[in-house]
């Protein structure tokens, strides 16, 4: 017998799964993370395939597609409430971001994971305030240098 769910319990379901997210830009920082989403946690390091890492002209990072490049960040779990609030500081609502599902190679397997793609994607130079974040997600992550150097450097300084 098929059961039906009340709209109320859908909405309880939805508020206990658990949504993995693929972070690339400042949000590598998982201390920047506990803040925005005081209910996540830190997965896995993960790679994007096929992919791209840029600043564009609004001064923040974004992916785009490249058949022969690679996106490295973190994987977080998130509740439904964080996602609410990544979609605040994404600016989902007034169309910065886009919400994406991509595939994620992880140290555990691949998953489907959130991934946020800004709908600017002409590249740019980065906010003045953002490059000490992405410098402190950097190290928070612990990307490789070779990677650091090639896909981030050319749009971010050292500090």
């Amino acid at each position: 017998m098929a059961q039906n769910i009340s709209q109320t319990s859908k909405k309880n379901l939805m508020a206990n799964q658990t949504q993995y997210y693929f972070g690339y830009g400042s949000n590598l920082s998982k201390e920047q993370m506990a803040i925005r989403c005081p209910e996540s946690s830190y997965y896995a390091s993960g790679k994007l395939l096929g992919y791209s890492w840029l600043i564009n002209t609004r001064g923040y990072a974004s992916i785009k597609i490249s058949k022969n490049d690679m996106v490295l960040g973190g994987v977080f779990k998130l509740s439904q409430k964080d996602e609410e609030y990544l979609d605040i500081y994404e600016s989902v609502d007034e169309g910065m971001y886009k919400k994406s599902i991509l595939n994620i190679e992880t140290p555990h397997g691949s998953i489907n994971c959130l991934v946020y793609i800004a709908s600017d994607n002409t590249e740019g130079k980065p906010q003045d305030e953002y490059i000490d974040r992405i410098n402190l997600g950097i190290r928070s992550a612990n990307l490789p240098t070779e990677y650091v150097q090639k896909s981030i450097r050319p749009f971010i300084p050292e500090d």
